[in-house]
């Protein structure tokens, strides 16, 4: 069983890589994924309800992870949701289209990345967006024909003008577009759906070609277990499917996208990495590469929650819930459009914390029903749950092997709030969006604080973060970008150091993680990574 090019790893980089690459007749390649394929029914098409029930805990569709104890988070052990299956991610996250400030480009650059500063990487933002609103012919900043489509949210929610009214009673300015010229202020959120349908990277790259393109093969359920090499040279993959273990050839090259998690554990189990580590593992060693699973980030979420009673227009356990939601449930299947739209965060913005600053902090996310840790709790009440994120945390972290057994979860390990500086900067944002609940608008209408009320000093604020603070699903930089091996794992070409016929194309090769939710970057790599590959493959 050989092919040309093998992707491990059907999340928005995958697709992207092997559409793309499936262009090229000449070209065989096949698209490995360890969960299910296309799914079907509402929980494939509805946004809400495939975050709603596969988030939860772990499952077919949800890695379901739990961290190591975090001595940042008084010890927790946090639960950390990952999207597995055709799409990834995508098929169970939401769907924010948000693609960070272009000075984190061309700090990637910086670091010693040649070709991926904001103007290299625009033009690969463009060609995966097939953008609704921003759509002119010669826009700057979108593109509007490429496989991701976006558009506005469907939910026609009196809130987005509510909290409209507040920000500007605050001083908060509208910005018409967060992926433009400015990335401060706040707006509706733009999100990754079609005709207010859920629409992930299997859908957009894969399933439109299946039929078409021979040399296009799909392959779900199958669990890549190592990468196999001869000498330093990658030439196929072991996989687990059906209970059967085979090995499939590679005549090209190897390419590992399994995110920000879980690429750093294939590379491991395959023998590159911290030799110490996996000589301890009893893994045979291929290449030393430290940083292997080091220098791991996302981004912080710290939720508040406020009371708003009986509001039909916010999701809520009740009998006007009840009622709302059959309604809403009704009307998506007429019109698409309505509650049954949402995407729970539905009104998002950045924020700078001083005027000197070089670009946002913070991201607030206003979210229309009271839900906590990752939705595993849920008030009985109607409000609004407010998510604060850290956008450029200095912790880092690391995720490594727990076991040489491919069936074990990987050993993650965030380190959140280790670097004093990431609280500071998290209280600091935390009281600054709060003050919206002091505007006249959201005092007329909100009847209890109920997560922050008994807060007054910095250190009550720093003591409410540590005990609620989980992750904003944003886990990346375990396979960096960079130029030395020894604290880096991939060249600017995405080709791992010291190997051949390997690259990663991920999340996890951001040197620095964007200041924005992380699925349109990764778009854009699975788009440049595919590029560099059918430059060098011509």
């Amino acid at each position: 069983m050989d092919y040309d090019f093998i992707v491990i790893g059907a999340g928005p980089a995958g697709c992207a890589v092997a559409s793309r690459l499936s262009e090229d007749a000449r070209h065989n390649v096949l698209l490995l994924e360890a969960g299910p394929g296309q799914r079907k029914g509402l929980l494939a098409t509805n946004a809400a309800l495939a975050s709603l029930v596969y988030g939860l805990k772990s499952s077919a569709y949800n890695w379901g992870f739990n961290t190591q104890a975090q001595a940042g988070l008084n010890g927790r052990r946090a639960y950390h949701p990952l999207g597995r299956g055709l799409g990834g991610g995508t098929s169970l996250n939401m769907l924010m289209y948000m693609r960070g400030n272009p000075l984190d480009y061309d700090g990637w650059a910086a670091a010693g990345n040649p070709g991926w500063g904001w103007g290299d990487v625009l033009p690969y933002f463009k060609k995966s967006e097939n953008n609704q609103t921003f759509n002119q012919d010669g826009d700057p900043y979108h593109g509007n024909s490429g496989p991701v489509w976006v558009e506005e949210l469907r939910t026609d929610n009196p809130w987005h003008g509510t909290l409209n009214q507040a920000f500007k009673e605050l001083g908060w300015p509208l910005n018409p577009d967060l992926n433009g010229a400015v990335q401060d202020g706040f707006r509706p959120t733009q999100v990754m759906m079609k005709g207010g349908e859920r629409h992930h990277a299997g859908q957009a790259y894969i399933l439109p070609h299946l039929g078409s393109r021979p040399n296009l093969t799909l392959q779900c359920e199958a669990h890549a277990t190592r990468i196999l090499f001869e000498g330093q040279r990658a030439v196929g993959v072991e996989v687990v499917q059906g209970g059967q273990k085979r090995q499939i050839r590679a005549r090209k090259e190897v390419i590992v996208s399994s995110g920000g998690l879980l690429s750093a554990k294939l590379l491991q189990l395959s023998g590159v990495g911290d030799g110490a580590h996996l000589q301890g593992m009893g893994i045979p060693l291929v290449a030393h590469l430290p940083a292997v699973g080091q220098h791991l980030q996302d981004h912080l979420d710290v939720i508040l929650g406020h009371h708003i009673p009986g509001d039909p227009n916010l999701v809520g356990i009740s009998p006007t819930g009840a009622r709302s939601f059959w309604r809403a449930m009704g009307r998506w299947r007429k019109e698409r459009r309505g509650m049954c739209t949402t995407n729970f965060a539905e009104v998002t913005g950045f924020m700078r914390l001083s005027p000197d600053s070089p670009m946002p902090e913070l991201q607030y996310e206003f979210v229309v029903v009271l839900a906590m840790e990752h939705g595993r709790k849920v008030y009985a009440k109607h409000g609004m749950s407010t998510h604060v994120l850290l956008l450029h945390p200095k912790s880092r972290g690391t995720v490594q092997l727990a076991s040489p057994r491919w069936e074990d979860a990987p050993a993650i390990d965030f380190r959140y709030f280790s670097h004093p500086d990431d609280m500071a900067t998290m209280v600091k944002g935390v009281r600054q969006v709060l003050q919206v609940y002091d505007t006249p608008t959201m005092k007329a209408r909100v009847k209890a604080d109920l997560r922050t009320a008994q807060c007054q000093t910095d250190e009550d604020y720093a003591a409410y973060c540590r005990q609620v603070a989980g992750t904003n699903y944003h886990p990346t930089s375990s396979c960096r970008m960079g130029p030395s091996a020894m604290d880096s794992v991939v060249d600017a070409r995405l080709r791992v150091h010291g190997l051949q016929g390997l690259r990663v194309i991920d999340s996890s090769i951001f040197p620095h993680i964007p200041g924005g939710n992380t699925t349109a970057p990764t778009y854009m790599v699975g788009e440049k990574g595919a590029a560099l590959l059918r430059e060098d493959w011509q």
